[in-house]
């Protein structure tokens, strides 16, 4: 009986763990392969903005004023009219064109000038014309709206007078420029703008009588953008 009880006493906790739940076995991450994709494309180059035109080119007149050096002496423009300053008026126009290399960038041919004229009694009268024929970019930092521009070429600069018993006389000398602007288009519909300027200009020339002038002028336009 010793015997079989000593049997039950040592089968029983043998029986309890044979009961136990067993652990879990470990987990083994296994990387699972992915389809390979191949890289997005580079973004497209930058080209006009939606709704902007390749081309551009914007027309105005408005008015302006300058000075001359004659002789080393600076001298505004109403002395090259009448000898006693009779001062008619003044009037600046302007016409550009080019190509839209960004929606920010344009580059194109300027023309620009600024002419004072005056009359005065007995037939006498005179004028003054200063004229830039410049190379101009055109920078819009927002894309639209307001812009800057600078640029550089040849200008002109013409006078001419008219004097009882004399008649006519003119003259006219070439030299270079330099051109500094700002300004705002207003859209109107689609690449169609009306547009404030006022530029700056200085002239050099290499005649004996004149070796420089300078000019600004405001103008109202309407542009193509």
């Amino acid at each position: 009986m010793r015997r079989i009880a000593l049997a039950l006493a040592l089968a029983a906790p043998l029986a309890a763990g044979a009961q136990l739940p067993l652990p879990p076995p470990p987990r083994v991450w296994v990387p699972v392969p992915r389809a390979y994709a191949p890289p997005p494309p580079p973004p497209p180059a930058p080209g006009p903005a939606a709704g902007a035109s390749p081309y551009y080119f914007n027309l105005g007149l408005g008015y302006g004023n300058g000075s001359t050096e004659q002789y080393g002496a600076w001298a505004p423009l109403h002395e090259w009219l009448e000898p006693w300053g009779y001062d008619g008026g003044r009037i600046a126009w302007h016409a550009e064109g080019g190509v839209r290399l960004s929606p920010q960038v344009l580059v194109g041919l300027d023309l620009t000038g600024l002419t004072a004229f005056g009359t005065a009694p007995y037939g006498s009268g005179a004028g003054v014309t200063i004229v830039d024929y410049d190379v101009v970019l055109t920078l819009f930092p927002l894309g639209s709206g307001p812009f800057r521009r600078g640029g550089a070429g040849l200008a002109t600069i013409g006078s001419s007078a008219v004097t009882p018993g004399l008649g006519a006389v003119s003259a006219t000398a070439l030299g270079t420029n330099v051109l500094l602007g700002a300004g705002w288009a207003f859209p109107v519909g689609g690449p169609l703008a009306v547009t404030l300027g006022l530029d700056w200009s200085r002239q050099f020339f290499a005649t004996p009588d004149v070796t420089g002038s300078s000019a600004w002028m405001f103008r109202v336009g309407v542009g193509w953008y």
